[in-house]
């Protein structure tokens, strides 16, 4: 794909990625901030199965450093109300990095530039995240990816940070 760097590739999930995603997932740096293992890896399965989001484990260097995925947030606006009038054309990212040692080294940077490269290059005009406000290291990977904050979400879960990188600054910068 354009825009992709050639030590970052995404490997659309499959069934005998399952354990690894459960492995990261049960790991502290990640249980953090994603649910229960069990019931995240079933979410992955059957959103990645039903076209709801479109799921990768990526390789830096080869090596699988974690797991990200787009989807559309304007579909679910009962979900995340933030969306509800978002363009359908505006795809979201969720990202997590697997082994613990990859982390705080630039990897969710370089992954999710790339990874909104594909984004961008597949015809999305923008491309949102929502990080929690808390997670000072995902917020500071996104702003290194060139994604900037332009609102906030409070509710009974806590405070979101919307952030967003449109493609024209994405080709601005590449």
């Amino acid at each position: 794909m354009p825009n992709e760097p050639a030590h970052v590739s995404f490997v659309p999930v499959a069934d005998s990625h399952l354990p690894l995603l459960h492995a990261w997932l049960s790991e502290p740096h990640v249980r953090q901030w994603w649910g229960d293992p069990d019931k995240e890896v079933e979410l992955i399965r059957e959103g990645c199965a039903s076209g709801e989001v479109e799921g990768f484990i990526f390789h830096v260097a080869g090596e699988p450093a974690g797991y990200i995925q787009s989807w559309v947030p304007a579909q679910y606006p009962d979900d995340e109300p933030w969306a509800k009038d978002m363009p359908a054309d505006v795809p979201g990212i969720d990202i997590f990095i697997g082994p613990a040692e990859l982390t705080g080294r630039g990897v969710a940077s370089l992954a999710v530039r790339a990874f909104a490269g594909r984004l961008f290059a597949a015809g999305a005009p923008r491309v949102v995240i929502d990080p929690d406000a808390g997670n000072r290291r995902a917020v500071s990977a996104y702003t290194k990816a060139g994604f900037v904050p332009y609102a906030e979400w409070i509710d009974t879960s806590g405070r979101t940070l919307l952030m967003e990188l449109t493609r024209s600054e994405f080709e601005r910068t590449t």
